[in-house]
């Protein structure tokens, strides 16, 4: 017995030891899962700013009239509705990527007899006065708090006025 001298102190010692960088391992790793998670819903949050934004510009008379009045102006975005605003969503110019003149199908549908107008329609290759499009919308958001930027690149397919997509589109 006495050879032993403190020999299980000692061996206790090396065992709370590895417990404690254990426990202090764990807890970086699990502080460092918090914020994963935290940047995740920060990104979420900026990409869901970012659709309102649009789902609010393209819904503008102005999106197709005059797409730079559209990049004139930033929205702002309250998030979680508690009365301040959390997200700046910055629009660059809408680009027109493509249009074509809807045609009248057999029998029409009613968007197209909309479109017709006054004309008068005896084929199936009649046009009317209104043209499909689709647009390129690009929305910065930034986070008003942390000043993190995220960007969404969207396609939007509209039916407009044929005036309004051959002043926009060119």
């Amino acid at each position: 017995m006495k050879r032993q001298s403190g020999m299980t102190l000692f061996v206790a010692m090396i065992i709370l030891v590895m417990i404690t960088l254990l426990v202090t391992s764990a807890f970086k790793v699990s502080n460092t899962n918090v914020k994963i998670v935290s940047g995740m819903q920060g990104r979420q949050e900026a990409i869901a700013a970012s659709q309102s934004a649009i789902e609010t510009t393209i819904s503008s008379a102005f999106f197709t009239q005059n797409p730079a009045i559209v990049a004139a102006n930033p929205v702002t975005v309250d998030i979680n509705a508690d009365g301040v605003d959390d997200y700046t969503v910055t629009l660059d110019q809408p680009r027109c990527l493509r249009t074509a003149p809807v045609v009248l199908s057999n029998p029409p549908t009613q968007l197209q007899l909309d479109c017709a107008g006054s004309s008068r329609f005896p084929g199936a290759t009649t046009p009317t006065w209104c043209s499909n499009t689709i647009w390129e919308v690009v929305a910065t958001t930034t986070d008003k708090l942390t000043a993190a930027q995220t960007t969404v690149r969207q396609g939007v397919g509209m039916t407009v006025e044929i005036t309004s997509a051959k002043s926009s589109c060119k």
